[in-house]
This record gives structure tokens, sequence and C-alpha cells, in this order.
């Protein structure tokens, strides 16, 4: 599979919404009706007087009054990840979504609108950043609030597991705007598991393949791929693709499964008369 808008964005060749539109037209055949009507609902903001009568922060504090209520977006009900809440397409149809998904949204009608939202590759889930007069602001994509300073640390603070002693500890670097790359890998990432979550295998293969166009050779989407063409019932392709994990990460704790795996599938049978 060629995927030729994935493969190039380490030198960020095209906008990061052109590319997650695309993928979403992998997907879904009527993908660019919804995006349509998107923009057009964009387009209808503009008439909004509270809206365009706004500048600088309060124009951002409009917007998400404007994105959240008029428009109805807002965080998937339910806990379980679905294709439907990451996909941008679905979303706009469901009106529900992923952070990532609505941060995704959110970060276009800015655009839309004369505003610049910097997407945060924060942990938990990503944040908003918003930079006005030598001050930031940062918006929780799951509801549209502007978060403080110390609310954004100590969201930090509650992502991070305590117990790990190898974590990193607080700092604003952390709050710089993330680049294309990151930002694509980790939507296609929640792409795939939500397909593997649906078990609609041959979606996740595609999705995988796409990460593997920004991560080629990554023995992590290997693996993945190799389960995927497992459950597809291509043992015969996935032993490859397991082979190649277990030679390169050996010290990874699946690798010890994968190897009596490999070993199970290759040992001759007796078969007793």
């Amino acid at each position: 599979m060629q995927f030729s808008y994935l493969e190039h964005v380490d030198h960020e060749l095209l906008p990061t919404i052109e590319i997650v539109w695309e993928v979403g037209r992998v997907f879904n055949s009527d993908s660019d009706h919804y995006v349509s009507s998107f923009y057009q609902q964009l387009n209808a903001l503009k008439d909004n007087t509270d809206l365009a009568d706004k500048a600088g922060v309060e124009r951002l504090r409009e917007l998400c009054k404007q994105f959240y209520f008029q428009l109805g977006f807002s965080t998937a009900p339910e806990p379980l990840l679905t294709s439907k809440r990451v996909l941008l397409d679905r979303a706009i149809r469901l009106r529900t979504g992923e952070p990532l998904t609505l941060a995704l949204l959110l970060q276009e009608a800015a655009s839309y609108h004369g505003l610049v939202l910097e997407l945060i590759d924060f942990p938990g889930y990503p944040l908003l950043r918003f930079d006005h007069e030598q001050c930031s602001y940062f918006v929780d994509p799951s509801s549209g609030d502007l978060l403080l300073d110390q609310q954004v640390q100590e969201r930090f603070e509650d992502a991070i597991d305590e117990d790990d002693e190898e974590n990193e500890s607080f700092s604003w670097e952390v709050l710089e705007a993330a680049e294309q790359k990151i930002i694509i890998v980790r939507y296609l990432s929640e792409l795939k598991h939500a397909f593997i979550s649906e078990r609609r295998f041959a979606d996740a293969l595609t999705a995988v393949h796409m990460l593997l166009a920004v991560l080629p050779d990554d023995p992590y989407e290997i693996r993945d791929r190799g389960y995927i063409l497992e459950e597809l019932d291509c043992n015969h392709v996935a032993v490859d693709d397991y082979q190649y994990f277990v030679e390169q990460c050996p010290d990874d704790p699946s690798a010890q499964l994968l190897r009596l795996q490999l070993e199970n599938w290759t040992t001759p049978q007796t078969v007793l008369h």
C-alpha cells in the first residue's frame, strides 16, 4: 500500500489537517460530505456577531463556546475507544470524538477564524496552546475549558505514574508545539487500536501500513502487523513479522512469548494413529 501523503511528515510538506482528511477518505467513501458540511458550519459562524466582534482571548473563548455548544461537539460518552470517535469525518457526523480528534477539529476551526492554536503532545491527551500578548493560554479539547498554569501542571502530574522512577518531572518544555510526525503517529495509533478493539482487522491492517509509511521498519508496528495478520488467518506471513520483532527487541517482555509461539508454529506435530 502506498500512502504518499504520509511519507514526508518529517518535512511537514502538507498541513496536518489535510493529511488527516486523506486518512478518513481511505476508510469512508462519504468522508468528503462531512468534511464539506464542517466547513459550511464554520463559515456560518462568521455571521455570529458575538464571535466577529471579539479578538484575542475573548474570541477564543467565544469560539470554544460556539464549537461545544452551538455546533454540539463533545467527548465520547462511553470509555471504549471506537473508530467512529477517532475518524474526523465520523466525529463531525456524530458530534462526539476522542480528545485528539476534537483538538484537530477545534484547531482547524480556530484557524478558519484567524486564531492560531498549537497542538501539544501532552500526557493523557493533547492540549491546545494559544499565545497572545506574551501570554500562553491552554485549551482542554475535551470540554473547551481554558486552563490555568497550575491546572496544566496538576494535570501533567496526575497523568504520570508516580511509581515509575524514570518518569520525567514537569517542565514548561513539555508545552512546546508537537511536530507533525508526532501528531500523525498518535492519531494513527489511536485509529489502529480502535479497529483492533472492534475486530475490524482488515482496517487495522491498513492503519498499521499507514504507520509504517511514517515509521519504516519500526519493530513494534511490525509486531502489531503480525498480530493482525494472525487474526486474519495469515500465520505464514505473520511469522516473518514476529521473527523480525524478536530479533530487533529480544529483551521486550513480549519477545519471549512470541519465541514460544514461533517454536510451536515451526515444530512438526506428531500424529497418533
